[in-house]
């Protein structure tokens, strides 16, 4: 699990292993993965287990989080094995269904940790942490999206398994934009994971605009005027 944990509120990243190198100086908690974005990239990169590497490559040492499928606990725990045998930095992630809870139990008899996804209300966290899931990620955006009381279900996710003896990190999925980020953040979640844009999508806001400029403002006046003298690239 993350070193340290629990600290403050985390950054994770998604998408191209070629676009995710040039953010990783914001320090990231990890890297995770889902089967929509490896199925994009293994039309590019080839086999998932090339792109994997790919991930492990990068000059981080977080976990680096596969997601896998399969039609049995059996099928998924297979499914798992290769990944796993690349470092252990690699964390399972893993489907909420009884299939996929079985399997996140055989593997955590193996020493092994694992994520829940597709994760939607207070009692499959629940379920997933009794099956020894180190994580867990309740998906924001569709919850959103569904018109549902996002913050409200994901803050009921974050107290019911908060405190307990086997706290699992939660993680916000499906983070699209900057609205799904604050969600999951003010809801309590450890870390929310993103695309390098929605990240950057992340820090704007009018605000941060209006009085960016001012402050610019006055630095270029303070150029012109010479008393920047001194000042390199003033």
């Amino acid at each position: 699990m993350v070193q340290g944990f629990p600290g403050p509120p985390g950054i994770w990243f998604q998408g191209d292993p070629k676009v995710i190198q040039d953010y990783l100086e914001f320090d990231p908690v990890g890297i995770v993965t889902n089967t929509i974005v490896l199925d994009d990239l293994t039309d590019r990169y080839g086999p998932m287990l090339g792109i994997i590497e790919r991930y492990l490559a990068l000059p981080t040492d977080g976990p680096v989080v596969v997601e896998v499928d399969g039609d049995t606990a059996e099928d998924i725990v297979a499914a798992s094995a290769p990944f796993q045998a690349l470092s252990p930095r690699v964390v399972m992630k893993i489907p909420a269904a009884v299939k996929g809870f079985r399997a996140i139990a055989r593997m955590k008899a193996e020493g092994r940790e694992s994520m829940v996804t597709t994760l939607f209300s207070a009692s499959q966290a629940v379920a997933a942490v009794q099956c020894g899931a180190a994580y867990i990620a309740p998906f924001v955006g569709p919850l959103i999206d569904s018109g549902a009381d996002a913050r409200a279900i994901i803050s009921d996710i974050v107290q019911v398994v908060r405190g307990r003896e086997r706290q699992p990190y939660v993680l916000g999925g499906i983070v699209r934009n900057w609205i799904a980020a604050d969600v999951a953040l003010r809801a309590g979640c450890d870390g929310v994971v993103v695309f390098p844009h929605t990240f950057e999508e992340m820090m704007l806001h009018a605000g941060t605009s209006e009085w960016n400029a001012t402050f610019r403002g006055h630095w270029d006046r303070m150029a012109a005027k010479g008393a920047l003298e001194g000042v390199p690239g003033a």
